[in-house]
């Protein structure tokens, strides 16, 4: 009997095996012994006759040794979070020190999940009876610190991003001086906070004292409120000059927060089509000129004053750009006859050259038109010829050595110059004699409308007026039969007050062609990549933008917009 209990007298020999295990088998055996173990002798083993207990033996010391396991990973935790301390770092904007900020840690976020895996795992054992206070005690620590963390870098990204604006830029604590009280009371918390865990970093005690959580939620939601109100401010703004809905917050803060008007410089290209700079004069007191990517530049007719907030004179600057486009344009549709073509085209703007050149053509045109109808057979051929004369003195100037800039509006002169003498040469081919057919109204045809004083784009029967949009000398494309056709489309929805869609693969110019008949209107068109992104909030100001500004959108990749936006929109 006593051989087959030796096995598990040898079992019994387990570390794990602790007083609560000892007590367990005398209360199976009927045996009492000392559970110090320091009187436990042969004789107490004899009497147990732990053979005719074995199962129930064996279960007592795979209780101990699981229990042991439990108690190992326990211990294990407490180390591990008793000495864990937060990475803390100096954070510095501008190469300025404005405080300590908590360093990201993966290290940390790895070993807080794994080890809250390690608990679930222990509390849905069968033995961890004995444990169960400690465990559920580690659980909620390890939550609170968790969800303390997540909240903690929440409430410092947005602190960073508000101090950058409340601390450094004067101008924004004038305009929102409530705002900025605000501010200074959530800047002073955060940093006690900071302050505080600089004395002590150990992360449960940093995580659990003080009610830290319920602190850094209070102190999200100050700053969403202080978030809210600077968009509220940065809305009034943009109301003022829609524009600026098509550059992000930060950009638009750094605008509004510097008092020097040239701060606006870098934004220009987003702001309007091909206005890369602004030529400031009188000590930065007025815009006189403006200038494309191109380096082409005009002068403002009458120079635009840069005085009161920046919303203010960039509005008047916008305006002046239209007006005095207009009166450019104006000038040089009229001394078009006064000069050889080619010379004119040097002294012309480049969008002038282009919009005076199809004005004229359109003119030449109706007028053989009549001609034809008076009798002469063979006017729309001598346009034909007088037309590809004037090409080839683009051709010549092309081969001549020239400026980049002149260089830049033969080449897209060219390209307007053959789509037009092949709409002539189409018409003398299949015996076009009439203004009113078909051919002719669905070409996009320029007029300087003396009633209205302004230049007026028909097509079929749709009417526009030219934008004024300043585009220096962005090019053109070249025009295709599928471009007419799209051109068409696209503006007799616009009569209608549809909008268009191009379909077609990828990289075939569907974006490229509704900015380019948005070149030919002289309209500023904006294309705005389509994606996940995109919540309903960004296309409210998208096209709030749109609107106010008379611009036109082009979306690309719509049906990558979430459904749920598509439907407001």
């Amino acid at each position: 009997r006593f051989k087959e209990g030796i096995p598990l007298t040898s079992s019994l020999k387990n570390d794990a095996m602790k007083t609560r295990h000892w007590v367990s088998l005398q209360t199976l055996t009927g045996v009492t012994f000392d559970t110090s173990l320091k009187t436990l002798c042969l004789g107490d083993i004899f009497a147990m006759d732990l053979a005719a207990y074995t199962t129930d033996v064996e279960e007592i010391i795979n209780e101990a040794a699981q229990e042991g396991k439990i108690e190992k990973e326990l211990g294990l935790i407490e180390v591990a979070w008793r000495n864990k301390t937060l990475l803390l770092m100096k954070y510095k904007k501008d190469g300025v020190d404005r405080g300590t900020v908590l360093q990201q840690s993966e290290e940390i976020k790895m070993e807080l999940e794994d080890n809250m895996l390690n608990l679930q795992t222990i509390s849905a054992s069968r033995f961890v009876g004995n444990f169960v206070d400690t465990v559920r005690s580690w659980e909620k620590t390890l939550n609170i610190v968790a969800e303390c963390l997540e909240e903690w870098y929440v409430v410092q990204r947005k602190w960073q991003y508000l101090e950058g604006i409340f601390i450094g830029a004067e101008d924004i604590r004038m305009q929102l001086p409530e705002e900025a009280k605000k501010f200074d009371s959530i800047d002073k918390n955060f940093r006690a906070i900071m302050a505080a865990t600089i004395k002590n970093p150990n992360i449960v005690e940093a995580c659990t004292s003080d009610n830290r959580l319920g602190v850094l939620n209070g102190l999200s939601d100050k700053l969403d409120m202080c978030q809210k109100s600077l968009s509220d401010y940065l809305d009034t703004k943009r109301a003022a000059f829609p524009r600026f809905f098509f550059i992000s917050d930060d950009e638009l803060l750094s605008v509004l927060g510097s008092s020097d008007p040239t701060a606006i410089q870098v934004h220009l290209l987003k702001l309007f089509d091909n206005v890369k700079g602004f030529k400031f004069g009188r000590n930065n007191k007025v815009v006189e000129e403006m200038s494309s990517q191109e380096k082409e530049s005009y002068k403002l007719v009458t120079p635009s004053p840069v005085d009161g907030p920046v919303e203010q004179w960039m509005t008047a600057a916008e305006d002046e750009m239209h007006v005095s486009l207009r009166i450019i344009t104006k000038e040089g549709v009229f001394i078009y006859a006064q000069h050889a073509r080619t010379e004119w085209l040097k002294i012309v703007l480049g969008m002038t050259g282009l919009v005076g050149s199809q004005i004229w053509w359109t003119w030449e045109v109706e007028d053989t038109f009549r001609q034809v109808l008076e009798g002469n057979k063979y006017a729309m051929k001598e346009l034909e010829s007088r037309l590809t004369g004037q090409l080839n003195d683009l051709v010549a100037m092309v081969r001549a050595p020239l400026d980049k800039i002149t260089r830049k509006k033969v080449n897209t002169l060219l390209i307007i110059d053959v789509h037009a003498r092949d709409i002539v040469d189409g018409f003398v081919r299949e015996s076009v004699l009439n203004a009113k057919e078909f051919a002719w109204e669905s070409q996009l045809r320029f007029y300087w409308d003396r009633d209205v004083d302004d230049c007026v784009i028909r097509q079929c029967t749709g009417s526009f007026r030219y934008g004024y949009e300043y585009m220096g000398l962005n090019g053109r494309l070249v025009i295709t039969p599928l471009t007419d056709r799209c051109y068409m489309t696209l503006s007799q929805a616009l009569t209608f007050k549809l909008g268009g869609s191009p379909a077609g693969p990828a990289g075939t110019g569907k974006t490229e062609t509704v900015k380019d008949l948005a070149k030919s209107l002289a309209l500023p068109c904006f294309v705005i990549n389509c994606g996940d992104g995109l919540d309903y909030k960004a296309m409210a100001s998208i096209f709030s933008g749109l609107v106010q500004a008379g611009a036109w959108g082009c979306f690309d990749e719509f049906n990558r917009i979430n459904i749920e936006v598509l439907s407001v929109v």
